[in-house]
């Protein structure tokens, strides 16, 4: 039993987290989960569907959105009366005091998920535009230095600015993954390098001081 818990286990860490888009005429999807398990979300229909192995096995409809946010109105207002504790309160200096405590771990923490990504997939061709040619004219300027620096990712996908109009015309087809093992052992790495016992005091706070004579 241990070892096909194990099994499972290192099969698990071995999936990617994946984020998959594909702009095409016929089909314009958006994919992001597990494997290939995930939600995605047709840009056409504007509908969202479950998949497990890649296979859909439910549509998510939107219908009852605004049941769900009335009933988590009439929660929260049950919730509000029948708060009695005192306030604490959880001022902005000691926020601030995490900052550079916690920048260089965060930062770390950004590049190296960013040096795990994997680009599965990457071609197409964009045609876009601005109402202004000025904004125009600077997105294409970001395109010409990204290109520059990462010619192998980047020239994958050709831009071709619209001068004239603003307008957005895309035939993609992308898909960038992260190995689940390394979110966890970064996050871990992350999580030991932050400063804990501050954090911890922020989440709880401060009993306020009453100004009663």
């Amino acid at each position: 039993m241990i070892t096909v818990l194990l099994i499972l286990l290192i099969l698990t860490l071995l999936l990617k987290l994946r984020l998959k888009l594909q702009l095409e005429d016929d089909r314009k999807t958006a994919f992001f989960g597990l494997g290939r398990s995930g939600l995605s979300y047709d840009f056409i229909s504007k509908g969202m569907s479950l998949c497990l192995f890649g296979k859909m096995i439910k549509k998510l409809s939107s219908e009852t959105k605004t049941d769900k946010k009335s009933k988590v109105k009439k929660t929260s207002q049950k919730k509000d009366k029948s708060k009695v504790k005192q306030k604490r309160v959880r001022p902005l200096k000691d926020f601030l005091a995490l900052i550079p405590k916690s920048s260089q771990a965060l930062y770390n923490y950004s590049i190296s998920l960013l040096k795990s990504i994997i680009v599965e997939e990457l071609e197409g061709k964009v045609t876009a535009g601005f109402d202004s040619p000025d904004i125009t004219g600077q997105l294409f300027g970001y395109y010409q230095a990204a290109y520059y620096a990462v010619p192998s990712v980047v020239g994958r996908v050709q831009y071709q600015p619209n001068w004239t109009e603003a307008s957005f015309d895309a035939n993609l087809r992308a898909s960038v993954a992260i190995p689940l093992y390394k979110i966890i052992y970064r996050s871990i790495i992350l999580f030991f390098s932050l400063p804990l016992r501050d954090i911890l005091k922020i989440t709880i706070g401060r009993k306020e001081r009453s100004h009663d004579g």
